[in-house]
């Protein structure tokens, strides 16, 4: 998956993950705006926040987003207890970025098991699995420190301690209240679901009494700071564990570069704004169709689906929502949202979660929707005419309406 900490560093990005974040967090200190009092300024400071903060690059510039587990912290803890004798205090501030980012092997020996343990999680911290989104951007400091009023309480951004207080509405279930006042568990699932945090939970059953803890002697109602070497180590593993997993979930809805390279030959084919390519053996390779729901400047969402009748009209087997960005008029990126397939007694659904429901069965388990786009896609670009030797292509035009077009094996393609 894509790692923007790269981009953002450019060619200070090194194989020294340590200084790769005190780089990027000396970068926002020295070019951050303040917040302010007025409008104009905290106006200014979101649109800097927008275009530089990590969280908000991998969500579009989305002021909910947010660092699931924080590294800074586990740096921190780290070098203090290594160099414990020494006395080594670290803060969030320029100078223990500078200290870490120009001496990090004195303070970090790539030598020590925990250091090593340390560039492990900070891997995994560069991509899109320590990333979330928010219900609401308030509670991006809520989950390192809740402050309100005189009371404060420290949850030190860690994972259990989120999923565990998100049920607390004296917590962060404040963001997530019905009607009536109550934290409503409804809501707590589906945000829990959406961001793909399950894994946090035994058995992935979303309820408070089956979150799992950081360490066996850490309680997960309250974050906690590490300072013994078993704590410390016990939390680096749960967070390497819980990180692999869900970059695992992340990519179960999300195209393989080979399908994203796939669908961008049939954009050739039809065009940007969708159409049709039917075959000369129907009753084998039914039409396949492309059609365009809602565009904006960066994505569209669509359905892409094979149809046995010649215009959207009979059965539809498979038939796939994505919504799919762009960058230079190329696809890049390729979400599945949801997919649907005949079993003859009606459409099974999969939704975005992976989850199968149908007449017949709901899975307990989910499915990988990233393994079904690219049978399908293989199917469209490798096995089937549809690329090759078409009967006939259509495009729509920006308005939708559909002509037909001449096909070329070189993909060019001319109206008639």
């Amino acid at each position: 998956m894509k790692n923007l900490m790269k981009k953002i560093l450019g060619k200070d990005y090194s194989k020294n993950l340590v200084r790769n974040f005190c780089l990027y967090r000396l970068k926002m200190l020295r070019t951050k705006p303040e917040y302010g009092e007025t409008k104009e300024e905290h106006a200014k400071y979101d649109a800097w926040r927008a275009a530089n903060d990590l969280d908000c690059l991998y969500f579009d510039g989305d002021l909910r987003a947010d660092t699931l587990m924080s590294q800074w912290t586990l740096i921190k803890w780290v070098a203090e207890y290594i160099n414990r004798d020494k006395g080594l205090k670290l803060y969030t501030n320029e100078a223990s970025f500078v200290l870490l980012a120009e001496e990090t092997d004195k303070y970090l020996s790539p030598e020590n098991n925990l250091v090593q343990l340390l560039y492990e999680f900070l891997a995994w911290a560069e991509l899109p699995c320590n990333y979330i989104l928010l219900p609401d951007r308030n509670m991006n400091n809520d989950r390192y420190s809740f402050k309100r009023g005189e009371r404060l309480t420290l949850f030190y951004d860690q994972v259990p301690a989120t999923l565990w207080n998100l049920f607390e509405k004296k917590f962060l279930g404040q963001y997530f209240l019905d009607e009536n006042g109550n934290v409503d568990e409804a809501k707590v699932t589906e945000w829990v679901r959406r961001e793909k945090l399950e894994m946090g939970f035994e058995k992935k059953i979303i309820k408070q009494s089956a979150v799992i803890p950081l360490a066996k002697e850490i309680s997960p109602r309250r974050g906690k700071e590490l300072t013994k070497e078993s704590e410390i180590r016990e939390a680096l593993l749960y967070d390497i564990r819980f990180l692999k997993r869900r970059d695992r979930a992340l990519k179960m809805n999300k195209a393989t570069n080979k399908a994203i390279a796939q669908l961008n030959k049939i954009f050739e084919v039809i065009g940007p704004y969708g159409g049709m390519i039917k075959t000369d053996k129907p009753c084998v390779y039914w039409t396949f169709c492309c059609e365009i729901y809602e565009e904006t400047e960066k994505a569209k969402t669509m359905v892409l689906y094979e149809s046995g009748g010649d215009y959207f009209d009979y059965v539809i087997d498979p038939w796939f929502f994505v919504t799919v960005k762009f960058e230079g008029g190329k696809a890049v990126d390729v979400t599945i949202e949801e997919f649907k397939e005949w079993n003859g007694f009606g459409y099974e659904i999969v939704d975005k979660d992976g989850f199968r429901y149908g007449p017949i069965c709901k899975s307990k388990e989910p499915v990988s929707l990233r393994s079904l786009f690219s049978e399908f896609m293989n199917d469209i670009c490798e096995i089937g005419p549809y690329l090759t030797s078409p009967k006939s292509v259509y495009r729509c035009n920006k308005d939708g309406d559909m002509k037909k077009v001449r096909f070329k094996k070189n993909n060019k393609n001319d109206k008639e």
